[in-house]
């Protein structure tokens, strides 16, 4: 093979320093390549308007053989400046033939482009990769962003509708709805007392369980009274259930209605300045007394028809607000009151907690709880014993028991537990719970509000963060759109570099074969 046909390999990285260790270029390069850039830049205040140099001029990368290009426009131009020598008058030819010029000392177009087409090979193209592999990360992280931020947004919205409907409502009004619920809890509450009397099996067991085991009666008084209580009497009032009289007046505040009246004020956007009664006038000197609505009470008179608890069974006159300023007393007399018994001087007055009914009372409704939970320990006990070999009932010493305890069967004793369980259940649903709750503290009416509405917040939050998210791959997708042309722009750029680098190269070398070798084959 003649020395005319052997390559000559360069490696791309070492290709400047191969320049100058040839003596092609000198080692000064990049000073001499500042004084042509700052003459480029002169040069390109003044140009031509056509639509070849417009496409020549566009972007800010030149070089020397753009500038021969661009020499190559001005002729055609610049023709009507050209003397009978065949030299061009026009400034702007000369100042880009000394441009081509400063360039071909030395080689210095050789060593300017060989050091772009490195800087595209190892900063400006990897660069652009990088940020369109980034670009896709950033796409699937967002992408599953959205599907956590969909399942979260979905647990949230399920979780709401699963405590909603613990409490009893929609969900659409939570305010509105508690309150409208706690209407309809006192008759509710009415029908698990009247369940209660349906106990009276139960208690009649238990507590000749208890005689019989402790061999006297002295405790059997003892044994869940309040339930005793609610089978003779019903749902009476606490005065009743406390003193075992009936009372001629009871006196309630009732702040649900009271917490409604705010709430509707609060929904229609009004100040509520209270509803003020004045007292009217008389001839002597009557302070006026202003009762607001929140202080509005209740006044039931009891008319000594029955001792049931219930405005029905005691016959009481609930007094509304006309009748409340007829302060008058009227005197009952000893006749007018039933069985005969004396009326006494101090009025029997049920206000306050008093006044409340036994199963709207926290504290007696707590009572109550517990001795269904201690009668239902006790069946549950009760109901394995019969079933298992230890009964005790079984063992000579217990068969003087009385018939109740030996007559007992599984079943019943089942039926039993069923219906004390059942009423348990009924007080400790999480509904019941939480309109008890309300009963007590109708401020507890805003903080159920605002932990519900938590959870529709979190939905919200959730929606947000996957409008931001979508938002975020939408930008990333025009990032990348425009980086496609970009990247493609610096390959095509390196590889035509390439290639007049290796033309230029050969020149020198009688166009022996040039190859460029390394990373730029890999484009």
């Amino acid at each position: 093979m003649a020395d005319s046909e052997i390559p000559i390999d360069i490696q791309c990285n070492k290709l400047v320093d191969w320049l100058i260790d040839r003596r092609h270029c000198n080692i000064k390069w990049q000073t001499a390549a500042e004084v042509v850039k700052s003459k480029i830049a002169d040069a390109l205040k003044d140009m031509p308007n056509t639509k070849e140099m417009r496409q020549l001029l566009e972007g800010s990368c030149f070089h020397y053989f753009k500038c021969v290009k661009i020499v190559e426009v001005l002729k055609d131009t610049e023709k009507d400046s050209k003397n009978i020598f065949g030299r061009y008058s026009s400034q702007r030819m000369k100042d880009w033939q000394e441009i081509i010029k400063l360039y071909e000392k030395e080689n210095l177009h050789i060593a300017e482009l060989s050091s772009r087409l490195l800087r595209n090979l190892n900063y400006e193209i990897p660069a652009v990769k990088k940020q369109k592999t980034k670009c896709d990360q950033v796409r699937e992280e967002c992408k599953k962003k959205i599907q956590d931020c969909d399942r979260n947004t979905n647990e949230a919205k399920r979780h709401y509708i699963e405590e909603c409907k613990k409490v009893g409502i929609a969900g659409t009004n939570v305010r509105r709805e508690l309150l409208d619920l706690v209407k309809d809890l006192p008759q509710e509450l009415n029908a698990i007392a009247e369940q209660c009397k349906g106990l009276l099996p139960v208690l009649e067991y238990y507590i000749a369980f208890v005689e019989f085991s402790l061999g006297n009666d002295s405790f059997s008084s003892t044994i869940s009274p309040l339930i005793r209580h609610l089978i003779k009497h019903g749902n009476t009032t606490v005065y009743q259930w406390k003193t075992g009289f009936v009372p001629d007046k009871v006196i309630r505040r009732d702040s649900i209605k009271a917490e409604e009246d705010e709430t509707d004020a609060a929904e229609e956007g009004e100040i509520d300045w209270g509803n003020v009664i004045d007292m009217p006038q008389t001839d002597n000197d009557v302070i006026d007394f202003g009762i607001e609505d929140e202080n509005i009470e209740i006044v039931v008179e009891n008319s000594g028809e029955g001792m049931n608890g219930n405005s029905e069974d005691n016959g009481f006159e609930i007094v509304t607000q006309d009748n409340m300023r007829n302060w008058d007393i009227e005197e009952v007399s000893v006749t007018e009151v039933p069985n005969g018994s004396k009326l006494s001087t101090t009025e029997r007055l049920a206000e306050g907690d008093d006044a409340l009914n036994i199963m709207e009372y926290a504290a007696t409704r707590t009572q109550l709880t517990n001795e269904l939970m201690e009668l239902t320990g006790f069946l549950s006990q009760r109901l394995t014993e019969t079933k298992g070999d230890s009964d005790l009932l079984s063992i000579n010493q217990f068969q003087s028991a009385p018939p109740i305890l030996q007559l007992t069967s599984v079943n019943e004793l089942e039926s039993m537990l069923a219906s004390v369980t059942d009423i348990y259940n009924q007080l400790n649903t999480t509904k019941m719970s939480h309109l008890c709750r309300i009963l007590d503290s109708p401020r507890f009416v805003d903080r159920l509000t605002e932990t519900l509405a938590r959870h529709q917040q979190l939905t919200k939050k959730y929606e947000a963060q996957i409008r931001s998210y979508e938002q975020r791959i939408r930008d990333v997708d025009a990032e990348q759109s425009s980086l496609h042309p970009k990247l493609e722009l610096l390959t095509r750029e390196t590889k035509e570099w390439q290639k007049l680098i290796e033309k230029e190269i050969s020149e020198r070398y009688r166009n022996r074969p040039v190859h460029l070798m390394g990373t730029i084959n890999m484009l």
